[in-house]
């Protein structure tokens, strides 16, 4: 090997097409629930007799019953999982999935087996509503109606080919049918691999609990062991496997023969790593994943077979109380069903309840595998610590394991072709200011002044000529004396310098210790629902005027309102996570909510702690801290003076020169992303949308759901949040006012996209939306859809066109010939995370043997599967936390390989993933292809934060703008999420 590779701009998606009539000899299977109306009656009925008029629901235990059902019959693919509504009854449907190949065959439990499980299930669910003759009378009545058998209920054959010629066929089965189908074509197989110093085999196997979104099935290898010397000359060892999920996913315009979307298969690679030690600390308040494994049947007359099933061990933080989630135990108890293992056992010996070194006696009993997750530690020589085995893989890796599937699956799958690079974008020395980051302005330099001239002028630009006061309000000397210094460093300042003209900077001690202590619990717990709700509420009413009396006392008189400044506080918070202490008595939210209601934005950072000296005398010494803490305080620092203001080092009309968009435009144009917040009923219970404008001036203004002017993104924070506040105490005060608030409906999005783009352009501009969540979102209305217009299936033929026909005060459709949307270049669709594929470089096909390596720069690619609507592909740099893995022999290095004393389990891998951009409704004078790609670069040129110096966003800057304002505020309803 050389001791440089060299890149080339190539990438292979790993998307593949199916072969046709590749599944003519496979079996699915589906068996509808026939008790909806019974269930939805039990529920109507017993509701007044239980809440006597409260506004309350009852709701059915699908999850759990789902769950019982998969532990005692692992040959399913997944139970009655919601698959839509009735077209005419409008009642939901919910329906269990099998599937068979000629090697695994089909294996369903009987209607009557399952009817068994369903009546009992239905009598554990009763019996927790008491023993009342009024509750008796309503429950004898569900359960007579729920023991009788359907007439002619029974599993139903639906062909495989049918999915493939239609995948929105059978309400879209074939996104979780044609995955598990290839899931259990390589279940049990077999394929080799070889990495350098050594050869292994995988073989693979089903898991229940996956797969293409949140059921269906995907591939686990059996366990590895990796033992390796690290950095620091330890000894480590640990256990992973090689997860491989299939999701189906398409592509707008893509069409096959009968005028359907035809799908593309994604090949997922992941690292799936299994504690072998004593879990001593998992992550507060997230349920703990296990897979089980049956050797023996759960209950006689089951099929079983050798498929893991997902689990769920609940961790509500005490000890004693690890159980499985949703009282599975006891409805299994309630089947006659053999018992699952306690879980305190499990997670006390998972060495001993998991096959990790693949035994060949290891008999009938059930194994138990802990899946672990980023923050789990584990027991080690009387200490605890995270799993030893890194996170990820080398691409060489991914392209082997990749190829070798292929060839199992040959005649199967057809691999996609490379797609074709860009022009490549700005770096080094052509790289417009607006591309630059704290890092690079920080630089050391001989000439040191005009940085500090560009960091300032860039803050001033944002507050749009505004002074700006920071409050550093702090607990303990450590973390003053940090966060300080690193304010400093913001502007560039040299040792006797002071801060620029118009920036005040005040320190503020607290110095009442109550202001940090956690929300108090009134010794009630979750499971106490009602009083325990009751209690945060009160506890969180007080901590906010707590802090808001303090603010009052100690803030507000320094602020000099005659300039009207932007205030912002950094704000001390002591510890986040602390042992005993719940997540629903962080006291973030209290906090920032004190600071909304007093005009002030606000940024938390946890307590600084100086490092331990190994002195005895250093009473004369200065402290010092660790590079974590302080590029952890930085973090903090940057994104409340910069992230939080909209802050961009340089003018974005030189990035959009520089993408080839005409001067005249590039000078005047405006890019308005709109961005999308939904969160389910425990967190927050949101749907919420906003506007974010950045102009080619780098001013950033925000405009909201409920109003028609554009205000200054370092004001749009504060207006959120009180927003937030509002709308949770009219929550509190059950009024219904919420709803038009922070709760829209699909038809409320749509309105204010087709509002925003018919009256508030008033220059150039190109918009931005995402795909996700606006083209088909369940809801209240439109056939539970947003803007169907954003869907693959209908993206091309109405490319020319805006579809707000279902939009109230619109009604129609816009061509380009409209008047109001002239200043509209085009609309860019957005699709990232599982909807972009995985990829490998510098490869034209999979098996083909070279290095492979990162990128260097952010790169786009452009894809011609569709000729008449372009796909561009933006990829990342390669972030500054993974720069080792470019380096030799790294890139070579397999996960039981080892090189040059470079051990692949040591090593974490991280890869950037595709952003997919797609333009549409584009203004004649740019739908010329080198226009179309000067469209497509402006966002990914945008992919640019001064604020985050690893490497690119995901979103591009408005984009992540918006996002992030409304990410900050949710704390405010309540919605835990860590600093």
């Amino acid at each position: 090997m050389t001791s440089k590779i060299t890149p080339e701009n190539i990438l292979l998606p790993a998307r593949m097409s199916l072969v046709k009539n590749a599944f003519a000899n496979l079996e699915i299977a589906v068996l509808s629930f026939p008790f909806v109306q019974i269930v939805r009656d039990f529920c109507h009925d017993i509701k007044p007799t239980l809440y006597r008029g409260k506004n309350r629901e009852v709701t059915p235990p699908y999850r759990q019953l789902n769950n019982a059902l998969l532990a005692c019959a692992s040959t399913l693919t997944y139970g009655f999982e919601y698959v839509g509504s009735d077209e005419e009854t409008k009642l939901p449907l919910y329906q269990a999935l099998a599937v068979g190949t000629p090697e695994n065959p089909l294996k369903t439990p009987t209607p009557q087996q399952i009817h068994e499980l369903v009546r009992i299930w239905a009598q554990e669910w009763t019996k927790q509503y008491g023993s009342k003759n009024e509750v008796n009378s309503v429950c004898d009545r569900f359960l007579e109606r729920m023991a009788i058998i359907p007439p002619d209920w029974d599993w139903q054959r639906i062909k495989p080919e049918t999915l493939v010629r239609d995948i929105n066929a059978e309400r879209g089965l074939g996104f979780q049918a044609i995955p598990s189908l290839l899931a259990t074509m390589l279940h049990g197989q077999k394929c080799i691999i070889n990495s350098k110093k050594r050869q292994h085999e995988i073989q693979w196997r089903k898991v229940q609990g996956g797969g293409s979104g949140r059921v269906g099935l995907y591939l686990i290898s059996k366990p590895f062991k990796a033992n390796y010397t690290d950095d620091y000359g330890k000894e480590k060892e640990g256990y992973f496997a090689y997860r491989l999920d299939f999701n189906v996913e398409t592509q707008a315009g893509r069409f096959n023969d009968n005028g359907n979307l035809e799908p593309w298969i994604f090949l997922y690679l992941s690292c799936q790593r299994y504690p072998h030690k004593p879990l001593l600390e998992a992550n507060y308040g997230r349920d703990i994943s296990v897979l089980m494994g049956m050797n023996k049947a759960r209950l006689s007359d089951y099929e079983v077979d050798s498929t893991l099933v997902r689990l769920v061990i609940e961790n509500n933080g005490k000890e004693e109380e690890n159980l499985w989630r949703l009282q599975l135990p006891e409805l299994l108890a309630a089947f006659k069903a053999r018992a699952l293992e306690q879980p305190e056992n499990i997670l006390n010996n998972p060495a001993v309840f998991g096959n990790l070194d693949n035994s060949n006696n290891w008999g009938d009993r059930d194994e138990y595998y802990i899946v672990h997750a980023e923050g789990y530690k584990y027991e080690h020589d009387k200490s605890k610590r995270g799993h030893s085995i890194k996170t990820g893989f080398s691409f060489l890796e991914r392209g082997d394991i990749i190829a070798r599937v292929l060839e199992l699956l040959n005649g199967v799958l057809i691999p996609d072709n490379p797609m074709q690079s860009d022009i490549p974008a700005p770096s080094g020395i052509k790289a417009p200011l607006a591309m630059r980051d704290y890092e690079f302005i920080s630089r050391p330099r001989k000439k040191r002044q005009p940085y500090q001239q560009i960091a300032t002028d860039a803050i001033y630009r944002a507050l749009q000529g505004k002074a700006m006061h920071i409050f550093l309000i702090y607990r303990e000397q450590d973390t003053c004396e940090v966060v300080y210094q690193q304010l400093r460093d913001v502007f560039l300042l040299n040792e006797n310098e002071d801060f620029p003209q118009d920036i005040t900077v005040s320190k503020i001690l607290i110095d009442d210790a109550t202001l940090l202590q956690p929300l108090n619990t009134g010794g009630f717990l979750p499971k106490d629902r009602k009083k325990f709700d009751d209690q945060i509420r009160k506890q969180h009413q007080a901590k906010r005027e707590a802090w808001r009396i303090f603010l009052q006392k100690n803030a507000i008189p320094q602020i000099n309102f005659e300039t009207n400044p932007h205030c912002l506080a950094i704000i001390e918070i002591s510890r986040i996570k602390t042992k005993g202490v719940l997540p629903q008595q962080n006291i973030k939210g209290a906090i920032r909510e004190a600071c909304v209601r007093e005009g002030i934005s606000s940024q938390m950072i946890q307590t600084v702690t100086a490092k331990s000296s190994d002195t005895e005398d250093d009473e004369d010494k200065s402290p010092a801290y660790s590079k974590a803490t302080k590029g952890r305080v930085m973090n903090a620092v940057l994104d409340g003076t910069l992230r939080q203001i909209g802050v961009l080092y340089g003018l974005p009309s030189q990035l959009y020169e520089q993408a080839n968009i005409p001067k005249e435009i590039a000078q005047e144009l405006d890019v308005i992303a709109f961005c999308r917040r939904k969160t389910n009923q425990y967190q927050g219970d949101i749907h919420y949308v906003l506007a974010v404008r950045l102009r080619a001036t780098g001013a950033v203004d925000v405009m909201l759901p409920d109003s028609d002017d554009w205000i200054p993104y370092s004001q749009a924070g504060i207006t959120v949040g009180k927003i937030f506040a509002e709308a949770r105490r009219d929550r509190q005060e059950n009024t219904k006012r919420i709803q038009s608030k922070i709760k829209l409906s699909g038809t409320e999005l749509v309105q204010f996209v087709a509002r925003v783009v018919t009256k508030h352009l008033d220059r150039p501009s190109i918009v931005l939306v995402e795909a996700e969540g606006w083209r088909n979102e369940r809801g209240e209305d439109n056939d539970g859809s947003v803007w169907l217009q954003l869907k693959n299936e209908y993206l091309l033929a109405k490319r020319n066109v805006l579809d707000f026909r279902h939009v109230p005060g619109h009604n129609c459709e816009y061509s380009r010939e409209s008047n109001q949307l002239e200043n509209l270049l085009a609309v860019i669709r957005i699709r990232t995370d599982k909807e972009t594929p995985q990829y490998i470089t510098n490869r034209q096909v999979w098996n083909q043997d070279c290095p492979a390596r990162d990128f260097q720069h952010l790169s786009g690619f452009y894809d011609k599967s569709v000729p008449e609507l372009l796909h561009y592909f933006s990829v990342g740099k390669l972030p500054k936390t993974q720069k080792a893995q470019d380096e030799k022999p790294i890139p070579e290095l397999y996960k039981l390989g080892y090189q040059e004393d470079k051990f692949g389990a040591n090593f974490p891998f991280k890869h950037q993933q595709l952003v997919e951009i797609v333009p549409f409704f584009v203004r004649p004078d740019f739908q010329p292809e080198e226009a179309l790609k000067a469209l497509c670069r402006v966002p990914h040129y945008l992919r640019y934060s001064p604020a985050w110096s690893m490497g690119n966003i995901i979103s591009p800057y408005p984009m992540h703008l918006g996002q992030e304002v409304i990410e900050d505020h949710l704390c405010i309803l309540g919605v835990n999420l860590q600093i």
